[in-house]
């Protein structure tokens, strides 16, 4: 049998050039944008704006989009961040950096690089040293506003470990409105000369600086809101002066014992404290702060902290006479708190309004009867004022149940007490039951009080950012409270 032979199809005709839709568009260059492109149409300010908000690598490669948009990316104001994503090989980062900024016309508005490393080889050394140098001459960095640099130094014999801040790097001064400057080595022989009269936001992690430098880089700084300082090496003592000032960050201070003063903040509002593992290294001293309302974390890994008169030696006020009547919101640290030490710390806060405390995650010491509320000595923040009581890492055991049974039972205009209950124990139905119950809470001091039970995986470290940015009225609550509860009534 023979087979039969499959039929040829005919070749398929050649369409030719797409003919154009009623709603495509022929752009300046030749490009063909289709109704679904509708991104291209945007006017060029627009797209410029778009393009300066993506990443250093997606931006540059817009220009591969189409004709349209080459130019684009040199028009638009160059955010450049130059981290570990822009290159994994921490040496070629040099020229890569070097070479972007001298392609780009500016304006910059944001430069970012963090852990610089340079090489070992003395002669590679000078030679990524210069580079560095000469980054911040380039024009595209003129009218920069947002400088964000740390280095990571090789620990070699007969060198200094620390690098020294370039400085060409000050030639930005004029325009920043934020500085970020981490490990390196403070020019202090040209601080006092040094004007930022823009800067708003000040960071220095791990800066080797002088007592006598650090003050006169703060008197350059004119309308200065917020300072953090963290680690500063070298020094025992720092002073704090600043008409301007509404917030400052401390973050394990010092490497050694040492001492903090701010004598003048008449504009300062929060105070933010985080002492780290260290011990007994620093003592602040706050003598003069009218308008502080946040402060916080108190803790006994603080040996002494000084506030309008009253010194606070490991959480223990050194009188209950004197009070402090500005501040609105308190954060607390401890390890095995005593709930009548809890009491005096709120007898110099009358006004607070809001109470945060941190648990320790392993330690509490158990608080087996109540204390009993004395009404003829009334604590003036339970009577009145407080309405936000948060507890960090709550286990629901005897000695938390306790604590916080005081405040359910006495807080008599709380509105809201929140449980921020420890990872690992098992939130359910049968455990809130016997919660509420240990708690009385039908006997609770104020009928408006609702109590919530949730998680926070969120670390205390996160609050400092937040507590940077002044349109967050309460930093504590970035990292305290942020999980989905369970209220009661």
């Amino acid at each position: 049998m023979k087979k039969k032979k499959k039929a040829v199809e005919p070749a398929a005709k050649s369409r030719g050039p797409r003919k154009r839709s009623r709603d495509d568009e022929l752009v300046s260059g030749g490009d063909l944008i289709t109704h679904g492109d509708l991104i291209s149409k945007l006017p060029d300010d627009i797209l410029c704006t778009i393009i300066s908000l993506l990443p250093t690598k997606d931006g540059a490669r817009t220009q591969a989009v189409a004709r349209r948009w080459r130019p684009l990316w040199r028009s638009a104001p160059l955010n450049l961040d130059a981290s570990k994503h822009l290159c994994s090989n921490d040496f070629k980062r040099f020229s890569l950096i070097s070479k972007i900024l001298s392609d780009h016309p500016g304006p910059a508005r944001r430069f970012v690089v963090y852990s610089i490393r340079l090489h070992i080889a003395e002669k590679r050394y000078a030679e990524e040293a210069a580079q560095i140098e000469n980054w911040f001459v380039f024009p595209a960095l003129d009218n920069l506003q947002e400088l964000d640099i740390n280095f990571r130094q090789p620990f070699l014999s007969g060198r200094e470990n620390r690098f020294p801040l370039p400085p060409s790097a000050f030639r930005l001064a004029p325009t920043l409105l934020v500085a970020k400057i981490g490990l390196c080595k403070f020019p202090n022989d040209i601080a006092h000369s040094l004007s930022f009269p823009l800067l708003k936001q000040l960071t220095l992690f791990r800066v080797s600086i002088s007592e006598d430098a650090f003050s006169g880089v703060l008197s350059g700084c004119r309308v200065l809101e917020s300072l953090k300082l963290q680690g500063i090496p070298d020094v025992n003592c720092l002073r704090i002066s600043s008409t301007t000032l509404r917030i400052i960050i401390v973050c394990s201070l010092f490497e050694r014992k040492g001492e903090l003063f701010i004598e003048d903040a008449p504009c300062l509002e929060r105070l933010l404290l985080n002492p780290g593992t260290g011990r007994d290294r620093e003592t602040i001293r706050v003598i003069k702060a009218p308008k502080l309302e946040i402060l916080g974390l108190l803790s006994a890994r603080i040996p002494e902290i000084e506030i309008d008169n009253i010194v606070f030696q490991r959480l223990i006020p050194s009188s209950l006479k004197v009070t402090i009547c500005t501040v609105k919101v308190l954060a607390l640290h401890f390890f095995s708190p005593d709930l009548d030490a809890v009491l005096d710390i709120l007898r110099c806060f009358p006004c607070l309004e809001k109470l945060y405390v941190f648990r320790h995650y392993f330690t509490w010491a158990a608080i087996e009867n109540v204390p009993r509320y004395e009404s003829l000595d009334p604590i003036k923040c339970l009577e009145r004022h407080l309405k936000v009581l948060v507890l960090k890492n709550y286990k629901g055991g005897e000695e938390d149940v306790g604590f916080a049974k005081f405040f359910v039972l006495n807080a008599k205009v709380v509105k809201e007490i929140n449980f921020q209950v420890y990872k690992e124990i098992r939130i359910d139905k049968k455990w809130m039951t016997r919660q509420l119950r240990l708690l009385e809470v039908k006997n609770r001091a104020s009928q408006d009080a609702r109590l919530k039970f949730g998680r926070s995986s969120a670390s205390w470290i996160r609050c400092l950012d937040p507590g940077q940015d002044l349109s967050i009225a309460d930093p504590f609550n970035c990292c305290f409270v942020d999980a989905p509860s369970e209220a009661y009534p």
